[in-house]
């Protein structure tokens, strides 16, 4: 259980200093000898207003549509994390908007070029160890949210929230 604890705090830590959730977790992946090559199962993409919070983190007019993707990036067979992200599609290139559309390309690969930051909002913990415990590890590990900004029109601008849930296969 220890064991499992120290990961899931570095995990944390890679996650919170890395720029893009993509290449923390494909670093993640790579020293655990997996498939450090990280893809985008859609489960789900629309163009739809955001809720107000997020448009107002977004910097969009409330009622505006945004693009939305519910995704879970996977490391081969393994599923690492599901991810609500909402993105303000005017900002985006086509290509990127494409990628998001059509591809299995994550989010944070798709925009790299646009040098992205993540601006953290919170964590949430789902599990914390116990010992002695007679329950396993959950599903669920923790949830982060931030903004992601990047480069538009010459300045630095948001360019989408995610929600992200980080699963217990990245534990083992």
């Amino acid at each position: 259980m220890q064991l499992r604890a120290r990961r899931c705090e570095a995990l944390l830590e890679a996650l919170r200093a890395a720029s893009s959730a993509t290449a923390a977790l494909s670093a993640w992946a790579r020293s655990r000898g997996w498939d450090e090559r990280i893809l985008a199962r859609k489960l789900e993409t629309a163009t739809r207003p955001a809720p107000d919070d997020v448009a107002g983190l977004l910097g969009v007019t409330p009622g505006a549509p945004t693009g939305f993707r519910l995704v879970e990036l996977t490391s081969g067979a393994r599923v690492l994390s599901r991810a609500d992200n909402w993105f303000a599609s005017a900002r985006l290139p086509e290509p990127v908007n494409a990628g998001l559309r059509d591809g299995l390309t994550p989010f944070g690969a798709l925009i790299a070029p646009l040098e992205p930051r993540r601006e953290l909002l919170g964590v949430t913990r789902l599990w914390r160890p116990v010992e002695k415990s007679a329950h396993g590890m959950p599903q669920e590990l923790f949830r982060l949210s931030a903004v992601v900004t990047g480069l538009y029109a010459g300045a630095r601008a948001p360019l989408a929230v995610v929600h992200e849930t980080y699963l217990a296969a990245l534990a083992l």
